[in-house]
């Protein structure tokens, strides 16, 4: 037989990680030729395209099997015994969900809710999402409510301002419910984070907000050691703590931002898909709340 009836016969053969072609008297893999993100670099047996920023994943050749990781931004914080802000959804339960890749992936990244200023409440985090074979959307979190207004739903919720208001309820994978406040007096709840319930105030004491999901229990990988874009964070997802009046801040889960108290602005956050914390009372409209953190798309494969 020859080579070219060989070939015919062969043609439409799977594989699950290449394409074939015909080279030198035998068959050969078309490489998996990719670029993307802000930062790529192999660990250890994988290759990571981190996308902080929205963009484009560009395959010019080949066909694999990725693994896909999507961060919801954080919700900003209330202002004037603020709520804190809630976490982004990060999609999937198992965090990683895996597509076949061969052509080129839409990547948005959420923009970071904003704290909210004169009275107000903080936005929403955006959605982040992957659009591959499929879209996977993560959705970005609520904003902490005011003493004057409620907070927001998202991937998890937006904690509750002075006034009681119901909080911010969640939807998504790794998501969970603000805190509330629980009336006059007392501080704005904690918002929602991947693996905890924002906390209630309590007797002039603002609501801490939920723990986060740490970045190693997703992939051991994922260190500042390994990727610049992680420096200072061992957190994601994170819910932010509420402001108070005269009693107790409150602080966030880790790498989100802290609740104040009296006169000041409540803190930002600082790892990704984290809410921010509750402005205090400042006299007034009181003090503004905290920015979330924006979202994050991962993509893995074996290199």
């Amino acid at each position: 037989m020859s080579r070219y009836g060989l070939r015919s016969r062969l043609t439409g053969v799977a594989q699950a990680n290449s394409i074939n072609y015909w080279f030198g008297g035998g068959f050969a893999s078309i490489p998996f030729t990719v670029t993307g993100g802000n930062e790529e670099q192999t660990i250890s047996s994988y290759k990571y395209h981190i996308f902080t920023t929205s963009s484009t994943l560009t395959i010019t050749s080949g066909s694999k099997s990725c693994d896909i990781l999507v961060v919801g931004a954080g919700g900003g914080a209330g202002a004037f015994h603020g709520g804190g802000g809630g976490a982004g959804a990060i999609e999937g339960s198992s965090f990683y969900q895996s597509q076949t890749l061969s052509s080129n992936c839409t990547v948005t990244i959420g923009a970071l809710g904003s704290g909210g200023t004169v009275g107000g409440r903080g936005s929403a985090g955006g959605d982040s999402s992957f659009a591959g074979t499929s879209t996977i959307t993560a959705k970005g979190g609520g904003g902490g409510g005011s003493a004057y207004l409620t907070p927001t739903n998202g991937g998890s919720g937006g904690g509750t301002g002075q006034s009681g208001h119901s909080a911010g309820t969640a939807s998504g994978s790794n998501t969970f419910a603000g805190g509330t406040s629980g009336g006059n007096g007392q501080g704005g709840g904690g918002g929602g984070g991947a693996t905890a319930v924002g906390n209630n105030a309590n007797n002039n004491t603002a609501g801490s907000g939920g723990e986060g999901k740490t970045l190693t229990v997703i992939d051991a990988n994922l260190t500042s050691g390994n990727f610049t874009s992680f420096s200072g964070m061992t957190v994601i997802s994170s819910g932010g703590g509420g402001g108070s009046e005269g009693g107790s801040a409150a602080g966030g889960g880790t790498g989100a931002g802290s609740g104040t108290s009296v006169t000041s602005t409540g803190g930002n956050a600082v790892s990704f898909g984290s809410g921010g914390g509750g402005g205090g009372y400042n006299g007034g409209n009181g003090g503004d709340g905290g920015n979330g953190k924006g979202g994050l798309v991962i993509v893995r494969y074996l290199a």
